[in-house]
C-alpha cells in the first residue's frame, strides 16, 4: 500500500455547517496538490493506510487509524482561532495557515506510524514556489486542418475549479484563451466530468469518463480566437454557477484577497 491521499478539513460537528463546508472547498486545492504529488514517490507504507489526514477540531490533538484506510490527526482549532481565521484578508496567510496545520498533522501522526515527513515538506515548499498555484496540463493538441494547436489546464483554486482553454496559431501566437468548464474545487465534481478530448465534425469535444459528450467548441471559432463552449450534459450543468447555486460559490470568498 501506498500513500496516495494527503486532506485537511474541519471535523463534522466541531463548528457550524457552513465552516465545515466551506473550509474544506477553500483548502482542498492544498489537498489535490499534495495527493497528486505524493503519489508520484511510490512511498510505501506498513499497509494500514493510504491517508494521511488531518482535521482541525475544537477538541484536543490525537491520531488514531481508521477502517477506511486513513491515518486521521485531529488538531485543536478553538472557536477563537476560527473566527481569527475567517478575519483573515491576505490570501498567503491562509494559505500558509493550510500548510501549517497539515505540518503539525505530520507530526503528530509520526508518533503513531513513520511517514514521509521531509518528502512531505519539500512538496509544501513546491507549492509556495509555484505561488500557491494548482495546475497541470490536461491535454494538448495539434489541429492542422484548422491551423491551430489546443491547449486545456486544470486549474485549481480557493474558490473554484477551471477548464481553462488556449489557443495558438500555426505561428505559435496566443489568438485566444477562456473557460471550458467552471465548478466548486472538488474533485467530485469534475474528476469524472474532465477525462477525454475528441475532434468530430468540426468540433472540439470534451468527454467524460465514460466517454459522454460534456462540452464543445466550434472548431471555426476557435481557428479565430472565439472560445464560445457549449455544456451539453444537463446534471453537469447544475454545478456551473448559475442563480440556484451562486451563493455556494460566494461564501468560499472573503474580503478582500490580498496577496
Amino acid at each position: 500500500m501506498e500513500l496516495r491521499h494527503i486532506s485537511l478539513r474541519a471535523e463534522h460537528g466541531a463548528y457550524d455547517d457552513t465552516f465545515f463546508i466551506s473550509f474544506f472547498d477553500n483548502s482542498n486545492f492544498v489537498s489535490n496538490f499534495l495527493s497528486r504529488k505524493i503519489r508520484n514517490y511510490h512511498v510505501a507504507t506498513d499497509g494500514t493506510y493510504n491517508m494521511i489526514c488531518v482535521s482541525v477540531t475544537t477538541g484536543n490533538d490525537s491520531c488514531r487509524l481508521e477502517p477506511v484506510n486513513s491515518l486521521s490527526v485531529s488538531i485543536h482549532f478553538s472557536i477563537e482561532e476560527k473566527n481569527r481565521y475567517l478575519k483573515i484578508k491576505n490570501e498567503t496567510e491562509r494559505f500558509e495557515l493550510y500548510l501549517s496545520l497539515l505540518e503539525k498533522g505530520y507530526y503528530i501522526a509520526n508518533t503513531m506510524r513513520a511517514i514521509p515527513i521531509e518528502t512531505l515538506l519539500t512538496l509544501h515548499d513546491e507549492f509556495r514556489n509555484n505561488n500557491y498555484r494548482n495546475e497541470r496540463l490536461f491535454k494538448k493538441k495539434r489541429i492542422k486542418e484548422y491551423g491551430i494547436t489546443v491547449t486545456l489546464i486544470h486549474a485549481m483554486t480557493s474558490y473554484d475549479y477551471q477548464l481553462k482553454l488556449f489557443v495558438h496559431n500555426s505561428c505559435e501566437e496566443l489568438i485566444g484563451e477562456g473557460c471550458i468548464y467552471k465548478t466548486l474545487p472538488d474533485e467530485l465534481l469534475f474528476d469524472k466530468k474532465v477525462r477525454n478530448l475528441a475532434i468530430r465534425e468540426g468540433k472540439l469535444i470534451i468527454l467524460d469518463f465514460l466517454n459522454h459528450p460534456q462540452f464543445e467548441c466550434s472548431l471555426n471559432d476557435l481557428s479565430t480566437g472565439v472560445i464560445n463552449p457549449i455544456c451539453l450534459d444537463e446534471n453537469t450543468k447544475k454545478y456551473m454557477p448559475n442563480e440556484t447555486n451562486r451563493d455556494k460559490f460566494e461564501r468560499l470568498k472573503w474580503g478582500t484577497q490580498e496577496r
